[in-house]
């Protein structure tokens, strides 16, 4: 039986997935958010709720059910560089062009560096609903 979640997007990487071009979305667990990773599965959905930034402001939705994904796997890594060396650069679209930068990005993500060493780093590879 599948499950279905909310989860807060920048409006950027949403359009990215609607164009086909993103299909990994990188979570950790936190304190913002309802959804805990570890028990996310193949097959659940999530639905995309679009917020005001980048940079982080809140979760104060702009686009509700903006878009949703079919959840086909779920990985997950112990930090930053073990998951940019499985799963490539490229889910981090073009926004960088060596791990170490990746790294640097996805630790200045809002409470990742406190919570990557607490929870790990996931992996979440989606496919849009049609």
């Amino acid at each position: 039986m599948s499950t279905s979640y909310s989860l807060e997007i920048y409006k950027k990487p949403l359009e990215a997935i609607q164009a086909g071009i993103k299909k990994v979305e990188i979570r950790t667990n936190n304190s913002y958010e309802q959804i805990n990773y570890n028990i996310l599965q193949v097959g659940d959905t999530i639905s995309f709720q679009v917020i005001s930034g980048p940079p982080f402001v809140g979760l104060d939705v702009i686009e509700a059910d903006a878009l949703m994904v079919e959840v086909v796997s779920v990985i997950k890594y112990r930090d930053p560089r073990e998951l940019l060396k499985q799963e490539g650069l490229e889910v981090l679209s073009t926004l960088v062009s060596n791990i170490d930068d990746g790294i640097e990005l996805l630790y200045s993500f809002h409470e990742y560096k406190e919570m990557i060493p607490v929870h790990g780093i996931f992996a979440i590879h989606i496919q849009p609903v049609t």
